[in-house]
Parts: structure tokens; C-alpha cells; sequence
């Protein structure tokens, strides 16, 4: 196993870089805990300025000489109900794809990270089971945390008093083994098994995911 520890930085330090032609600068993937680092970024994150929210397409590129790792596109089928992204590297080969759907229950967002060279697939639910009985046990109080917050003077509570689950572990089967965890996300940091997945599926999953 060879282990990677890094996060998605979105402060405005890890913006203030200049930005290909028709994007901006978004982000920064980086090792550390989530702040930015003053080091050179594992790779900084390109918005495409055309991009919608629910379908957000990126550029993932080094830091100091601006040479593309990988595209992260999605492709156009309204007639699907997933959102499927496709992923190239920087000579624009075809390296894989990433499906953005709910899952088989229809209760929670599936990510699945489809290597096209592995041949091989990692699938993720947005959120763990005790984490969403967390977050529905204290739903009936989120209007009184915010009157709170409204008596205390702030008119915009941070998002995290509404925010979801976002516990996610990639899983994914090997030869008929057992599910090994590919890549993991938790409070912030991930963890990914880069013998396991493209390096570079890895940071496009972050990219969509922290979007």
C-alpha cells in the first residue's frame, strides 16, 4: 500500500494564483490539515468560468510551470440522470470517469471513480449511517440554534450549522477479495491508496466532491 495524506484548500490564499484562459483560480490540493500551506500545492484547481454549480468543470494543474495534470469534464446526456465527468490527463488521453448519482435506495449521493487503465471501479455514499442519525436527531432544533445566533448579532450562522454528512470512503474489490478502502474523506483531510487508483482520479474526485 502506498499511502497519500492531502486536502482541498478553498481560503483565499490557496486562490490567489493566475488562472488558465476562461477559468479561475479555485483551489489548491495540498498536503496539511486544510489551511493553506505556504509549500508548493500538490496541484491548483481551475474553474472553468462556463461551468454550472450542479455540473462544475475543472483544470487540475501543477504550481510552478502550469502544465495540466487533468480535465474534468461532464458529459452532455440530459437523458441520464446521473452526471458523469469524464477525466484526461494533461496530452488529453482518456484516464477514467466519475459518476456523481444517488444511491441504490435513493437516500444518499453515490460517487463512484471508474479507472479506465485498472479496469477497476471505487464506489463512495456521501455521508456514514450515524452520521445522518446524528444529523436528523437534532434537525428539530436548528431553528432555535439560529435564533440564538440571531440574538448574538450574526445574521449569517456558518454553513456548518447546516451542514450534512460528508464522511465518505471509496471501497472497492480487488481479484474477488475483500472491499479495500481507496480513498477516504474525513473532517477535511483525505486519504488515498495511489496503488490502488490514478493519482490523478484521485485530486479530480476531491475537486468534485469539495465543489
Amino acid at each position: 500500500m502506498t499511502e497519500m495524506q492531502f486536502c482541498l484548500s478553498r481560503d483565499e490564499f490557496a486562490q490567489q494564483f493566475t488562472a488558465l484562459p476562461q477559468h479561475e483560480a479555485w483551489g489548491a490540493v495540498q498536503t496539511g490539515n486544510g489551511r493553506f500551506a505556504a509549500e508548493s500545492p500538490l496541484a491548483r484547481v481551475h474553474r472553468h468560468t462556463g461551468s454550472h454549480d450542479d455540473e462544475p468543470s475543472f483544470t487540475l494543474t501543477t504550481a510552478e510551470a502550469a502544465r495540466t495534470l487533468c480535465t474534468v469534464v461532464p458529459r452532455a446526456d440530459h437523458a441520464d440522470p446521473r452526471t458523469v465527468y469524464a477525466v484526461h490527463d494533461g496530452s488529453g488521453h482518456f484516464i477514467g470517469r466519475i459518476v456523481h448519482e444517488r444511491s441504490p435506495l435513493g437516500i444518499r449521493q453515490s460517487w463512484r471513480i471508474e479507472d479506465a487503465a485498472k479496469q477497476c471501479g471505487a464506489v463512495a455514499y456521501k455521508g456514514n449511517i450515524r452520521g445522518w442519525i446524528a444529523y436528523w436527531a437534532i434537525s428539530p432544533i436548528w431553528a432555535v440554534l439560529a435564533l440564538l445566533h440571531l440574538l448574538n448579532g450574526d445574521l449569517h450562522p456558518s454553513s456548518s450549522l447546516w451542514s450534512k454528512p460528508h464522511r465518505a470512503r471509496w471501497r472497492m474489490r480487488i481479484d474477488g477479495g475483500p472491499k479495500k478502502v481507496a480513498l477516504d474523506y474525513n473532517t477535511g483531510r483525505y486519504r488515498a491508496d495511489t496503488e490502488l487508483l490514478d493519482v490523478h482520479l484521485i485530486y479530480a474526485q476531491a475537486a468534485l466532491y469539495g465543489a
